[in-house]
């Protein structure tokens, strides 16, 4: 068929110097946006930015021939989360043309977002969290995706996941994910991504030509779990400099008592008292391992229906341990011998 980009732009522009004066701020053209290679690769409509809520009726889906087109509107706030990352679709804002613009201004806010996501790209710890979101939306889908029956569910949640996960390994490349071609064309990408898991395209594949749940169940677990480890290479040095030990001092001060009511639950052997109260303790040591710079401190692991002593040991172990960096690093605990040194302290 005829490729009538050409013509459909100078129809827009017209529609929006006539019908929509002053209303819509730009509107933007991309090469090859989402065609097929036989389409040609001309500047072609892609969205427009409203500059007033009547601006958005300019939006249009339509065929022509053989060739569906969607003439749509992002607003500036949204277009502002592209620059942030908060979409799939940054190559909106970064490979994006300008056809029109309302003014300068208009203009010039479009470019610095640009540059904007460009910078955020090259920022370590900005990518980083990013990538980590990403990861995590995959790690929601897939919590879902395990209790599903239908072959065509999991197959819908494990191509979101791959969708996620590979939208994580490029940002942490410092780039993001081109919509030019197709699918097949990302798979190019991401192979030339600096690093990669190893085993990443692999299991890619093997969600891809899966013809049972089980397989892409044992697919997107490898391929999510192998994504997990990887990204822990790229975890930025925590400054720890300014944590204030007092503040787990005074956690500890709390706790004591949880300690305290896990030593007695394992001498009496209440196995349920033991699993839930090492629980509670082991988030709260996970979240002391990150914002205080403490050791992985593993109560769970040890636990033991059958040798609580075991549990009560490690326990007794973690707590002299952090009782330890506490006034390692000058905390100061409020521990007192009875009730008369405590009320004398008070005065």
């Amino acid at each position: 068929m005829k490729n009538i980009d050409k013509e459909l732009i100078e129809w827009a522009i017209n529609r929006i110097e006539t019908e929509f004066k002053g209303e819509i701020s730009l509107l933007l053209g991309r090469k090859g946006a989402c065609k097929t290679p036989e389409d040609r690769d001309d500047m072609a409509l892609d969205f427009f930015i409203p500059a007033c809520d009547h601006g958005y009726s300019l939006a249009r889906t339509f065929i022509i021939e053989d060739m569906g087109y969607d003439l749509f509107p992002m607003s500036w706030k949204r277009v502002e989360g592209l620059s942030t990352l908060n979409e799939g679709i940054a190559f909106c804002l970064a490979d994006s043309e300008i056809l029109y613009a309302r003014n300068d201004a208009d203009r010039e806010r479009f470019e610095l977002l640009r540059k904007t996501l460009f910078n955020n790209l090259k920022n370590k710890e900005f990518i980083y969290i990013k990538s980590l979101e990403k990861i995590n939306s995959a790690m929601d889908l897939y919590k879902t995706m395990v209790f599903e029956k239908s072959l065509s569910n999991i197959r819908k949640a494990a191509g979101g996941i791959i969708e996620y996960l590979s939208e994580a390994l490029a940002i942490i490349n410092g780039t993001y994910l081109k919509r030019d071609y197709g699918y097949s064309q990302r798979v190019e990408q991401i192979k030339s991504f600096q690093k990669i898991p190893a085993a990443f395209l692999e299991n890619y594949e093997e969600i891809l030509r899966a013809k049972n749940n089980e397989t892409i169940f044992k697919a997107v677990h490898n391929l999510t779990g192998e994504t997990r480890e990887f990204f822990e290479e790229f975890a930025p040095e925590r400054n720890l400099k300014s944590y204030n030990f007092d503040e787990l001092a005074g956690w500890y001060e709390e706790a004591r008592y949880t300690f305290r009511r896990i030593a007695y639950a394992c001498k009496n052997n209440k196995y349920i008292e033991c699993f839930h109260l090492g629980g509670y303790l082991q988030v709260e040591f996970d979240i002391l391992t990150e914002e205080a710079g403490l050791d992985k401190m593993d109560l769970l692991g040890i636990y033991d229906v059958n040798d609580l002593s075991t549990f009560e040991k490690r326990a007794e172990e973690i707590e002299e341990y952090i009782v330890y960096e506490i006034k390692k690093h000058g905390g100061v605990l409020r521990k007192y011998d009875n009730l008369e040194e405590f009320l004398e302290k008070q005065i």
